[in-house]
């Protein structure tokens, strides 16, 4: 979706369809993760990440196998921080893991002063938006308490424009994190961050579903002969969401 003057009348809430026809783009898009995606926006900036830790259970596998957010971002920003709820996963970080730069806390009622005292280029938000009540709120009481200190903000969402998705609903399923309470799409996750004074202006799609065999040849016949291989919005799992906080 091109995120350009006439969606943004509707996203703004200056017009309104029933049935607003949104084009999301025929272009295809090359294989990225979330990981390396985040990784490489935020490389030489200043970075605060809320929603740091992830399961304690999982981390150190992360860790292994590179995929843990929370390091990547640390070993590439400038400067970085790292905000969660969860207690016992800070604690596990900071004490098991050796990292000091992860803090307890609620964003939302808890006040920062690492965060007050200093001018930060953006703030991950990485796959927590789903598992919120109300997103809008979230967003606009984060954005009123420390919009001034921050210049960007990067979100990750999982897309229910998904053809796994579609899949699912054909066998009469619908296969999902029990702790979600929404699913989005490029329009509707755009629309949240609107309402909340955000400023989104870029959508990337990330983290390939798993392939079919006959997808998986097909691909490999394409890289023998050097040719791209690229695959349309649909075959991604994730969104990734930049822009302007003001």
């Amino acid at each position: 979706m091109k995120i350009d003057s006439q969606v943004l009348k509707f996203l703004n809430g200056d017009s309104f369809q029933t049935s607003l026809n949104v084009e999301i783009g025929k272009e295809k898009h090359e294989i990225i993760s979330r990981e390396s995606a985040i990784t490489a926006i935020i490389k030489n900036s200043s970075v605060i990440h809320i929603g740091c830790s992830d399961h304690i259970q999982v981390i150190n596998d992360k860790i292994k196998n590179n995929i843990w957010l929370h390091k990547l971002i640390t070993d590439n920003a400038t400067r970085c921080i790292g905000i969660d709820i969860d207690k016992e996963s800070i604690e596990f970080i900071r004490n098991e893991l050796g990292y000091q730069n992860v803090f307890h806390g609620n964003i939302l009622t808890d006040e920062f002063k690492l965060i007050r005292d200093a001018k930060w280029d953006n703030v991950v938000l990485g796959e927590i938006v789903e598992h919120l009540d109300n997103p809008v709120h979230f967003l606009k009481t984060f954005k009123e308490k420390y919009g001034e200190n921050v210049s960007r903000f990067i979100i990750t969402v999982p897309t229910v424009y998904n053809i796994r998705q579609f899949k699912n609903m054909l066998n009469y399923r619908e296969v999902i994190n029990s702790d979600h309470r929404f699913w989005f799409t490029p329009y509707t996750i755009s629309k949240v961050l609107v309402s909340a004074g955000y400023k989104p202006d870029k959508i990337i799609y990330a983290n390939l579903q798993s392939l079919s065999i006959k997808d998986l040849v097909k691909r490999k016949i394409k890289r023998i002969f050097g040719f791209k291989v690229a695959y349309p919005y649909y075959y991604f799992n994730t969104l990734i969401i930049t822009g302007d906080i003001n």
